[in-house]
């Protein structure tokens, strides 16, 4: 299963998690998670990730 997130680094050296399918930045609770630093950005993603499996998996 193509896995939903990723992460992009920014010109200025942060990082954005993307949503690959739609290549735009991922807001959850209405919070752009964009210009983080590269260990919260992999946490997020690996976190979102996993969500997005169990989601599809109970569909």
């Amino acid at each position: 299963m193509a896995q939903r997130y990723d992460i992009e680094k920014t010109p200025e050296g942060t990082w954005d998690i993307i949503d690959v399918f739609t290549g735009l930045p991922v807001v959850e609770v209405g919070v752009p998670l964009i210009d983080m630093p590269i260990e919260e950005a992999d946490h997020l993603v690996d976190l979102l990730n996993s969500r997005d499996r169990e989601q599809r998996d109970d569909t």
